[in-house]
């Protein structure tokens, strides 16, 4: 190429450069003019020296921060060249900006608080000394007053410990020539909270696996902080073993692994148990259906009582598997917490894993000898269990129960729950344990008249049996039979342990 033709392309190229130059200084010109008093800006870290750190804004001019501002608690720097930092702009002077975390007395006037007003800068303040319902607080070299409601996050019991401190506060009521100041160094907090919050909450999800530690524990559960955010572990979630309170398995400041099992908006649902290996998958071979086994009773519900058969595997022995002998209305008639018993495991569903346990399993059948213990037609004292429409129930001794049908019942007499009887036993079925009753003093009249209303029943159901008739039953029942039926569908309903329920 020659020189001449070399010599125009580099000018070319030197006048783009200088004009893409002139173009960037300007627009970060136009930027950095755009920068205000009050503003919020978030910009690099270029250098670090001993007093200050250097942040490049883009612009004309860099903008500068007191390091001991930036600091700690323990005043160490948690920042580094590169990292970005974020503040308010309380000045502009020859040498850049200055960023801060809130306004101080170096940077203020009466402007500036009006400033820190509307656009919520914090400001530095020391407060002084108590007032009613408060604390008189210097703000910036103006008089202000915080309410006790707004001091702290957490309820004050001591206001001296706040006496000569200085803290960053929000302007959050100014008049006009801001001599009425009301400050609040708890909406500072409040931020500062939900950003840990929100970075916190940030990081985790359903299943994660993290360390916490106990805050507070309630009769409900356990709250656990997980840094920055709490999580609540449920009661039910602590242990396989059953927990009355979280204090009889946790300490307030203890150290604790837990599992995230669910995340709905702040609220984070956590489980120690999932980390645990279910004891009731080990029990499974260790225990089957039909098992005598010794277990201590937990507690008590009106439906059964829970029982452990080994720690954190529990069984339920229901009401209706807690006597053969005995009507009972409440568990604790036969157990009472903390008993150790006897029972047979009746069933192991795996897929609910529910174990369901028997007391009366082990107990001694009377039907087995029910030839010893009644006699046909000889008087006994009996207590009414129930009466109703189709008849009265009366047990005759522990697990044995008769029927005095609604038939043979006087029209004059009345049967209460629990009073004495004076009966007889006319017939028993042994296969079915049916017992039927009758009055011991019962006239020739009463028989005659009981012996009509009987044919009369069974011509009806036969006729209804006739296929002549287009009215046609399956099967022929006599009346006793049908008292009988009813009395099983009775049972049935009222009790669990029916001994007529598979009528």
């Amino acid at each position: 190429m020659p020189n001449k033709l070399r010599e125009d392309s580099n000018k070319a190229t030197m006048k783009e450069m200088k004009e893409e130059y002139l173009r960037m200084l300007e627009e970060s010109f136009q930027n950095t003019a755009e920068i205000k008093k009050g503003d919020v800006v978030e910009a690099p870290i270029v250098s670090i020296g001993d007093q200050y750190l250097i942040l490049n804004l883009g612009g004309k001019f860099d903008a500068y921060a007191e390091i001991g501002e930036f600091s700690d608690s323990k005043g160490d720097l948690p920042y580094r060249v590169g990292d970005n930092l974020k503040g308010y702009v309380v000045d502009q002077n020859e040498n850049g900006y200055v960023i801060a975390k809130s306004l101080t007395r170096q940077y203020v006037d009466k402007q500036s608080i009006l400033d820190a007003f509307e656009k919520k800068i914090p400001v530095q303040g020391k407060v002084n000394s108590p007032t009613k319902g408060g604390f008189n607080v210097d703000i910036l070299g103006a008089r202000a007053f915080c309410p006790i409601s707004q001091i702290s996050l957490h309820p004050v019991e001591d206001t001296a410990q706040f006496i000569g401190k200085n803290l960053d506060f929000l302007v959050i009521e100014c008049s006009e020539n801001c001599r009425r100041l009301v400050v609040s160094h708890r909406q500072l907090e409040e931020m500062k909270e939900k950003e840990l919050k929100e970075e916190a909450l940030a990081k985790l999800k359903v299943g994660d696996v993290i360390k916490g530690k106990v805050l507070r524990m309630t009769n409900f559960g356990a709250f656990i902080d997980l840094g920055g955010i709490e999580g609540l572990m449920h009661v039910s979630e602590i242990s396989w073993q059953h927990v009355v309170k979280p204090q009889d398995e946790l300490k307030k400041g203890q150290d604790i692994e837990v599992q995230i099992l669910d995340i709905k908006g702040d609220k984070i649902a956590l489980s120690r148990k999932a980390l645990i290996e279910n004891p009731f998958l080990q029990a499974l071979n260790e225990l089957h259906e039909g098992d005598t086994i010794n277990c201590r009773i937990l507690r008590l519900h009106s439906f059964g009582a829970f029982a452990e058969l080994k720690p954190g595997v529990e069984g339920l022995i229901p009401i209706s598997e807690m006597s053969r002998n005995r009507n009972i209305s409440h568990p604790r008639e036969i157990v009472k917490e903390g008993d150790w018993v006897a029972v047979q495991i009746l069933r192991i569903d795996e897929d609910t894993r529910k174990i369901s346990l028997s007391l009366k399993a082990l107990e001694e059948d009377p039907w087995d000898k029910i030839d010893e213990i009644i006699e046909l037609d000889n008087p006994f004292e009996g207590i009414v269990e129930s009466s109703t429409n189709f008849g009265v129930f009366v047990t005759i001794t522990d697990g044995v129960t008769g029927l005095l049908p609604r038939s043979r019942v006087r029209k004059n007499d009345s049967f209460k729950t629990g009073d004495p009887v004076n009966l007889k036993v006319t017939a028993i079925d042994k296969d079915n344990h049916r017992i039927t009753l009758d009055y011991t003093d019962r006239t020739p009249e009463e028989l005659f008249e009981e012996q009509n209303r009987s044919a009369n029943y069974n011509q009806r159901e036969s006729r209804n049996e006739n296929p002549r008739s287009g009215n046609q039953r399956r099967g022929s029942r006599n009346r006793n039979d049908e008292e009988w039926r009813k009395y099983a569908n009775q049972k049935v309903n009222s009790a669990a342990d029916n001994p007529f329920k598979d009528l």
